[in-house]
């Protein structure tokens, strides 16, 4: 398996593992075309024998960084793919002088707090999410 930076051809590949695999709206091609012009190399794949099998999204604003979304495909789960994908994120973020790396994890999402809680992730139970729709077409269902 490789984990390298998403390229231009493996973009429709990524939106539609997000569209099998994310409870939610898949991620829109604008957020990751967005997130890849400004933060590109913190857009990464996991390939694996030619097939896209793993995919994260990162970004840095110059002091955090975010997670935003992490998917593996159903038939690669439960052999590192996650984790790998999270620990070249983390080097890429700390080469840029990121200090702190957070994520948003649905409380229901017992798989998801288990995952982030095996790698080092702490909850933080005394932040309270604020947020607040600045497009009025935005109805992806998502509160954040």
């Amino acid at each position: 398996m490789e984990i390298d930076t998403l390229s231009d051809d493996l973009l429709d590949d990524a939106l539609a593992l997000w569209a099998r695999t994310e409870q939610l709206a898949p991620a829109p091609r604008e957020e990751v075309e967005q997130l890849r012009a400004h933060d590109g190399g913190l857009v990464l794949g996991a390939v694996d024998d030619g097939r896209l099998v793993g995919v994260v999204l990162g970004s840095f604003d110059g002091r955090r960084g975010a997670i935003s979304r992490l998917a593996v495909d159903a038939s690669a789960r439960r052999r590192g793919v996650a984790q790998a994908l999270v620990a070249e994120l983390e080097d890429r973020l700390a080469a840029r002088g990121c200090r702190r790396v957070s994520l948003y994890v649905y409380a229901g999402n017992d798989l998801g707090r288990g995952f982030w809680a095996a790698l080092g992730y702490d909850e933080a139970p005394d932040v309270v999410l604020f947020s607040r729709r600045l497009d009025p077409t935005d109805t992806d269902g998502s509160p954040c």
